[in-house]
This record gives C-alpha cells, structure tokens and sequence, in this order.
C-alpha cells in the first residue's frame, strides 16, 4: 500500500489530535475515513467524539474513524455497524478475491443509498485487504 501526501498529511493530523496512530486513510469528497487497530478506537474518537469535532473543524471535512479487523468480512461488518447482514463471505471469482454481501431488501437499500461510504470501504479493503471488489446479493 502507498501513501500519497495528502493521505500522510491528514494521517499525521489524526495522530497529533487523538494520539493515536492510523493504518490508512481514504479521503473521497468531503470525507476522511481512517482507520486504526481496534484497540485505539476510543482514543482516536475520543470522549464524546471530542477528538473526531476538532479534526472536522481543522480539516473543514467530515470523520469517519473505523477499526481494522483481522478478516475482510469482519471488516465489512463493521464497517456498516446500523446493517443487519445475512451472510458475508470472501470467495474467489475468476481469479479476483471477491466479498458477498448477502442483505434482505430493506438493508440492501441501506447500503446502496450510502453509496460514498461504500466506495471508501472498497477503497480500504481493497488497499489493507487485497479485496478487489465487494458484491451485494
């Protein structure tokens, strides 16, 4: 995975806010999503939010701050905490290491009106876990 200047900039920014170190980042829009090891979650956001306000505020963008997990699918999952998913599996297709998304009809309508947050969460999974695309069923 390489990083390019923006994406250190606004990893360092993360760090001298919180203290906590990110993995990655996704800018896409007006969003920034980082991603850090799960056990400095609460640090990166923290209390109250305070650490994800003042990062807003001085990136004059909107923070998303998700763990990394140690599968895709996992990864996924929490990704899109307010889903409620059927199945999620990694399988391979022609060759391409694909994950599933197995939703009913109301979630999938969820994850598809979100359609900027999905894209950032292919980004990352495909940068921190080889995945090279995420279908929905």
């Amino acid at each position: 995975m390489r990083l390019g200047a923006e994406e250190i900039f606004y990893l360092n920014e993360l760090s001298s806010v919180s203290g906590a170190n990110a993995r990655d980042c996704v800018v896409l829009g007006d969003t920034i999503t980082f991603v850090v090891k799960a056990e400095n979650m609460g640090k990166a956001i923290g209390k109250n939010a305070l650490n994800i306000q003042k990062l807003s505020k001085k990136l004059k963008k909107k923070v998303e701050i998700l763990p990394f997990c140690g599968t895709p699918e996992e990864f996924v999952k929490k990704a899109f905490y307010n889903i409620t998913f059927k199945n999620v599996e990694q399988n391979t297709d022609n060759g391409k290491k694909v994950v599933f998304v197995s939703l009913d009809a109301e979630n999938k309508s969820k994850m598809l009106n979100n359609s900027q947050k999905l894209k950032r969460i292919k980004k990352i999974a495909e940068r921190n876990y080889g995945i090279e695309e995420i279908r929905i069923r």
